[in-house]
């Protein structure tokens, strides 16, 4: 155990230390091999952990599976591990049958002595559920802790936060998981609840080994989980130089066809700008998120390259804090829309590669609105200015500047709305934040904001796990809600939807939802974004869904690309 833990330090060092070499992508890896240039904002090896909203499951879905997926932007769901299911009549029970046959990687830190199942599923699920019963406890009869520091850093390890998990209150959906045999898992729920699978479809929902964990657990190093994968997808990791590159290799045991790319390097290391760069110069063959204000320089119908793109399950918007008085006032709130330009920044800051957004659930969702009725509260000064320029109003306003699908420019788009404020009489003072500053002053109530810049990014196409996390009533004073908005109505007419397996019942909840929040205005939607590729044309097979991932097992390349 002692010669594991020194290669596993000595290794863990390496991954954390890569980043100041800043080394360059092997010659040899780029054979039979493709570069993504994507960026690191938001990077985890683990979805879970990583914050709710924020995207980076470009990594995470070659090197795991799920038990479900959703195929062709529908409301229904497609056996991954799982290989059939069934749903009781009371709907609380789904009992799932497993896949047999499927092996875990094999890698440098770690050899599974057997095949996937249902303890995989159990220990996984139990996990994001919050339940730590499932691993062992330290024993300290045989362990001496020297420092109590290593004690603590273990029992911390097990108390890993699950944002989009916590987000939805799944622990509140899920009663129970538990194996009926070796490949059969039955998961209780305390109520009927139609989003359950949809969860269990969505970018969140990996399974991990339950071997892997609890040898890590023995080793003292459960932390391992989330900083070295093993999963059953068809990409496993080879090397993690920070903030630079990862490299993928081919899973050799994977369980389905077997990838036609062998190498996969997912790059890091560049902005917007540095992305198209290293695209026109065939240094990545596919670029992600790329510089919108710049396309306009791209040749169209150029030989080198094309273009995917799909309508995204993302929205930017504004929110206002309803724990400050002023901002309790609707007709306020109102006005500030009516003062906000949305066309405007939608062609400056997303160069007409978003639409604006009338609704709160994107036109890609099977429950969104049909026949979009004009937005009520749409760009009108002049009303604006009748209500707001006696009040004499100073706001604050936050920004989370970082780089994000729903928003490329937080600070840009920021400044329009302060324009456009201005203009009607409202003085607003803007204040960049990071995320992580932001969850420190949620987390001690200290946060002080009028007004935040905001977006959200969905992990499946269900309204539930769109709105929910947002603006229900259980979120308030979390970072998903950041408008501390809470409405009892709308709850309920969430929790109704859920009760239903009839999607025309479904979808009637939602609309009224949307009606009531278009009506409160706790939040002003302002955008959905477009997921956008830039692919260079030796490359074949690239599928995007809405939620900006593509497989890499699916890909190819051309006889002489590279």
């Amino acid at each position: 155990m002692l010669i594991r833990k020194i290669i596993l330090v000595s290794f863990l060092f390496l991954l954390t230390h890569s980043v100041t070499a800043a080394p360059k992508i092997p010659n040899e890896l780029t054979q039979n091999g493709l570069i993504y240039c994507t960026h690191a904002t938001g990077f985890s090896f683990n979805p879970q952990t990583a914050d709710a909203g924020t995207s980076m499951n470009v990594i995470t879905e070659q090197i795991y599976n799920k038990l479900f997926e959703i195929k062709n932007n529908s409301a229904s769901v497609t056996p991954v591990l799982a290989k059939s299911y069934n749903i009781s009549a009371d709907g609380k029970v789904i009992t799932i049958q497993l896949r047999k046959g499927i092996q875990f990687h094999h890698t440098a830190w770690f050899t599974p002595s057997r095949n996937f199942n249902a303890d995989d599923v159990v220990f996984s699920l139990n996990r994001v559920l919050g339940y730590n019963a499932y691993l062992p406890n330290l024993d300290t009869h045989v362990i001496n802790y020297d420092n109590p520091q290593y004690k603590i850093f273990h029992e911390e390890a097990k108390k890993v936060r699950f944002p989009y998990f916590e987000s939805i209150k799944l622990n509140k959906k899920i009663k129970s998981v538990k194996a009926l045999n070796p490949y059969l898992v039955e998961i209780t729920l305390f109520e009927p609840d139609s989003s359950i699978l949809s969860h269990l479809a969505s970018q969140y929902a990996i399974i991990f080994s339950q071997e892997y964990a609890l040898q890590l657990n023995a080793d003292d190093n459960l932390v391992q989980l989330d900083l070295l994968p093993v999963g059953t997808g068809p990409y496993k990791v080879k090397n993690y130089f920070r903030n630079q590159y990862v490299r993928l290799e081919q899973n050799e045991k994977y369980w389905k066809t077997s990838p036609n790319v062998k190498n996969i390097i997912i790059d890091l290391s560049t902005d917007r700008t540095g992305r198209l760069v290293k695209f026109l110069n065939n240094e990545c063959q596919i670029t992600s998120h790329p510089d919108v204000s710049q396309l306009g320089l791209l040749q169209e119908n150029n030989e080198r390259f094309y273009m995917k793109s799909t309508e995204g399950m993302n929205l930017s918007y504004l929110a206002f804090n309803f724990q400050k008085p002023v901002m309790q006032d609707v007709n306020i709130r109102r006005a500030i829309s009516q003062a906000i330009d949305r066309k405007r920044i939608v062609r400056t800051i997303y160069h007409n590669t978003a639409t604006v957004a009338n609704n709160i659930i994107p036109n890609i969702s099977w429950a969104s609105l049909v026949n979009t009725p004009e937005f009520a509260y749409d760009y009108n000064p002049e009303q604006a200015k009748t209500v707001l320029r006696d009040k004499k109003l100073i706001l604050n306003m936050w920004v989370i500047n970082e780089e994000q699908v729903y928003n490329p420019s937080p600070l840009k788009m920021a400044a329009l709305i302060k324009d456009d404020l201005a203009k009607v009489g409202v003085e607003v003072k803007i204040n960049s934040v990071t995320r992580t500053y932001l969850i420190q002053q949620l987390s001690n109530q200290t946060e002080y904001y009028d007004i935040i810049l905001a977006g959200w990014l969905a992990g499946n196409l269900d309204p539930d796990s769109f709105m929910r996390p947002i603006l229900s009533c259980g979120s308030v004073n979390e970072i998903t809600n950041l408008s501390n908005w809470c409405e009892p109505t709308f709850d309920h007419l969430m929790n109704s939807a859920l009760g239903t397996d009839f999607l025309r019942l479904r979808a009637r909840e939602y609309h009224l939802a949307q009606e009531l929040i278009l009506d409160q205005l706790p939040i002003i939607p302002i955008a959905n974004a477009k997921r956008m590729l830039l692919v260079n044309t030796k490359v074949q097979g690239v599928d995007m869904n809405p939620f900006g991932s593509i497989s890499f097992d699916t890909l190819s390349l051309k006889k002489g690309g590279k």
